[in-house]
């Protein structure tokens, strides 16, 4: 676990990323302001969450695609049911306009709306409040409301234009920048196989090659509920993991490049790009509850907060032949929220 929180240091709030943090300014940005995060993904899709940090299962998320015409909706959801006239901003009714639906589940209740002019009325209604009122007692605090959307607004471009949230002007929607293109990453199926026995000469191999570092980062010598394994890359080179630690309700790997057939071990390290506080720093190498995909070349790793996974940080790489590349990532350190493992997207891909 502390690996694993380290590595959210790494994702530090306020702070972009880029491809190549060093050389070029972030498409990406994540943003905490007090009970709030705002994120953006590499196409400037933006969220804006927030929710109590206390064990309340209660947000309010915006969630806005870039470009003039950028799709946009809003929910408000609760583990307590709810209607749509019980709604309260510090004590007062909020009266909700006519696009927004209730949604009830086993989990709660969800009211939603995709209309920009009932989340514009919304947002209005909202911005000097202390904190949104619900039934048993629910709330969902509103510090740093102002300024995630602010954020947002800023973000996609929207300042001073007719269709900003909070900071909007006579400019038209078509002033709008468009939304930065989707990258394709396509999956890329390994055909290449290992032949017999040689999965376990691979294992010892990057035992053996990478001791130091697998001392220098704690592991265990034997995690019993994990098992190592090798994959064929190509017909030169192969992908170990080994078990590193594993905690209450999840374990953690080192990756190893090794060479094929008898050449040596070198840590895996995968692009993962943030700034963080040292710009130099965009890259991961402990990988949680890892698994590779020969089918589709693809390595993937979700690590969660904590038990409830209302925090944590998931990401996919795809071999493209030479190297792991970023086809997708999505992380929400503040633990919290309605749903496990709705953490707001960072990066994304097309195939």
């Amino acid at each position: 676990m502390q690996k694993f929180w380290l590595l959210l240091f790494l994702l530090a709030p306020g702070l972009g990323f880029a491809a190549n943090a060093a050389s070029e300014a972030p498409v990406q940005s994540y943003d905490v302001y007090k009970s709030w995060l705002m994120a953006c993904d590499n196409t400037l899709s933006c969220e804006a969450k927030g929710f109590n940090q206390d064990g309340d299962r209660t947000e309010l998320t915006i969630s806005r695609e870039a470009g003039s015409k950028g799709a946009i909706s809003a929910t408000i959801g609760s583990e307590a049911r709810f209607g749509l006239d019980q709604v309260k901003v510090d004590g007062a009714t909020v009266p909700l306009g006519p696009g927004w639906q209730r949604k009830d589940g086993e989990d709660g209740t969800v009211i939603s709306t995709s209309s920009l002019a009932d989340i514009q009325d919304l947002v209005r209604r909202l911005r000097n409040g202390k904190a949104i009122g619900l039934p048993d007692g629910k709330s969902i605090p509103l510090d740093g409301f102002v300024a995630a959307l602010l954020r947002m607004d800023a973000r996609q471009g929207r300042a001073g234009n007719e269709t900003a949230l909070l900071d909007r002007g006579n400019r038209l929607a078509s002033a709008v920048p468009p939304a930065p293109p989707l990258p394709k990453v396509p999956a890329r199926k390994v055909t290449e196989t290992l032949a017999k026995g040689e999965a376990q000469k691979l294992i010892d191999r990057a035992r053996r090659d990478g001791a130091k570092i697998l001392s220098s980062e704690e592991c265990d010598d034997k995690v019993e509920s994990m098992t190592p394994s090798a994959y064929a890359l190509d017909k030169a080179r192969a992908l170990v993991l080994i078990p590193c630690i594993m905690g209450a309700y999840q374990g953690s790997y080192l990756g190893f490049v090794v060479g094929r057939p008898d050449g040596p071990a070198t840590l895996l390290t995968l692009p993962i790009p943030y700034q963080g506080n040292q710009p130099g720093q965009a890259t991961v190498t402990d990988l949680t509850e890892a698994d590779f995909a020969p089918e589709t070349g693809t390595l993937a790793m979700s690590a969660k907060g904590r038990g409830l996974a209302d925090c944590g940080m998931a990401a996919r790489w795809i071999w493209n032949g030479k190297a792991f590349v970023l086809a997708a990532l999505s992380s929400q350190d503040a633990c919290g929220g309605l749903e496990p493992g709705d953490w707001p997207v960072l990066f994304r891909s097309a195939q």
